[in-house]
């Protein structure tokens, strides 16, 4: 930007105005600098609170294992706890796993989702020491003792052919029954009286479960 020149050859000061809009555009130049470095540093805050980005074959979670029906991703799973009980799981002195713990779906269920949930607190991104005590305090004791209670002293013996564990997987009750109950809840709002026959059916279940309590 040049001053304007005089009649005698001379540079006039220059433009109060001019000098004051350039002062503002060093000024918006230099607020700029600063929103975009607060900006950066606004994306990696947030960054930090994000889930770790899933792997490609988890990309829809680490998956139920009561609900798995892929043969290969199964495998992959076993694989991966298995890897992780010798690591870490079975380094507690109260953590001990019957021989038949791979034949309890509900007990390969309670020890993947521990897995994970401990991958999550020691290494996931958005990993803290809160998240750590949290697993040492309630989640790794909660299912060590649910296995224990659910497991006691089972063993593999007891899932043969001629075994008390032997048994085909449970159904829920009055299942074939369901239909009614969903025509008569939509169009009255309340469920329907029982009848003598579905009394029946209610009674042989709930024996059947004492008996395979005892």
């Amino acid at each position: 930007m040049t001053d304007h020149a005089t009649n005698n050859g001379q540079h006039a000061d220059p433009d109060p105005a001019v000098i004051a809009l350039a002062r503002q555009v060093e000024r918006l130049a230099r607020r700029q600098a600063e929103l975009d470095g607060l900006v950066r540093r606004l994306g990696e805050d947030v960054a930090l609170l994000l889930p770790d980005e899933p792997a490609e074959d988890e990309a829809a979670g680490p998956g139920a294992w009561l609900a798995a029906a892929d043969p290969a991703r199964a495998r992959a799973a076993l694989a991966d706890l298995i890897e992780w009980l010798d690591a870490v799981y079975l380094r507690y002195p109260d953590a001990a796993l019957p021989s038949c713990w791979a034949w309890h779906p509900a007990a390969v269920e309670e020890l993947r989702w521990l897995r994970h949930a401990h991958h999550a607190a020691f290494h996931g991104r958005a990993a803290s020491w809160r998240d750590v005590a949290d697993w040492h305090e309630r989640q790794r004791p909660g299912v060590v003792k649910r296995l224990r209670d659910d497991l006691g002293d089972c063993d593999l013996a007891r899932h043969a052919p001629d075994g008390d564990r032997a048994q085909p997987p449970p159904a829920a009750p009055l299942a074939r029954h369901l239909d009614q109950i969903a025509e008569h809840w939509t169009t009255s709002r309340s469920s329907p009286t029982p009848t003598e026959q579905q009394l029946a059916e209610a009674a042989q279940h709930d024996r059947t479960q004492i008996r395979n309590r005892r």
